[in-house]
């Protein structure tokens, strides 16, 4: 069971990130946001595992996935949400508060000034009554927030699904894809110390691609180095950006 029971939802801010969403996607969305607070904040990256938490095939699951992609946090093997976190860190910082407070039992001391200002007459202090605890600052609350960590690139990393239609729909064929994907794996294996240790993956494997020396299909032509078989180079990109190519990036 999760530590805590009960999860703040913005609507606002939601509705207005996701009206492009289908009602099907909506709903895959919001039970993978409810499986992550069930689970402190994350899920495993496992397709069939989460297929089967939103009761979808695995099929469907990774095209959805490759839609809701730009949501969502991909971190050593598992998926969470940037909002979900920062809400998870600060309720978990008020439960342990309060927590603390029952432990102390509850309710302020008397303050030692209680009988001089009965005695001027300038407070009247009942003594049955509890002060309320003032809210907290919300620039204290955003400092008190855990920093996130990061994480080396696990050692059995393949290049997910949705990283790899990602690569296709930005133009590169689909042999210079496999290709980055293992240079990007040994590279980042090979880097020792911190430097070798990033907050967000995805992020990094963009930037990798978008550094690649691998020439693009320009506007759905052919360059020198393109595949001599256009047509079937559009099949793939048109497949994947639908989700139905079966391509496993692994």
């Amino acid at each position: 069971m999760s530590k805590a029971p009960s999860m703040p939802m913005y609507w606002d801010a939601y509705l207005a990130d996701t009206t492009h969403l289908t009602t099907e996607e909506h709903g895959a969305y919001m039970l993978l946001l409810g499986a992550m607070w069930r689970r402190n904040g994350w899920v495993p990256d496992d397709d069939r595992d989460n297929a089967r938490i939103l009761g979808l095939t695995v099929g469907k699951w990774r095209k959805i996935k490759a839609r809701l992609s730009d949501f969502l946090m991909f971190q050593g093997g598992e998926i969470s949400q940037k909002k979900l976190l920062e809400t998870w860190g600060k309720t978990q910082e008020k439960i342990e508060k309060n927590r603390s407070n029952g432990a102390k039992g509850g309710r302020p001391k008397v303050s030692k000034n209680k009988g001089v200002a009965k005695a001027n007459a300038s407070v009247s202090v009942n003594p049955n009554q509890t002060i309320p605890e003032p809210e907290p600052e919300i620039k204290r609350e955003a400092k008190a927030s855990p920093k996130k960590r990061g994480s080396r690139l696990p050692q059995d990393w393949v290049l997910p699904v949705a990283w790899g239609n990602w690569a296709l729909g930005e133009g590169w064929p689909e042999p210079a894809v496999r290709s980055e994907a293992d240079k990007f794996r040994d590279y980042w294996h090979s880097v020792a110390g911190q430097k070798g240790v990033k907050l967000d993956w995805l992020a990094t494997w963009r930037n990798w691609m978008r550094n690649s020396k691998n020439p693009r299909i320009i506007n759905g032509g052919q360059n020198e180095h393109s595949p001599r078989h256009p047509n079937r180079l559009q099949r793939i990109v048109t497949a994947a950006a639908e989700g139905t190519s079966g391509q496993d990036w692994g």
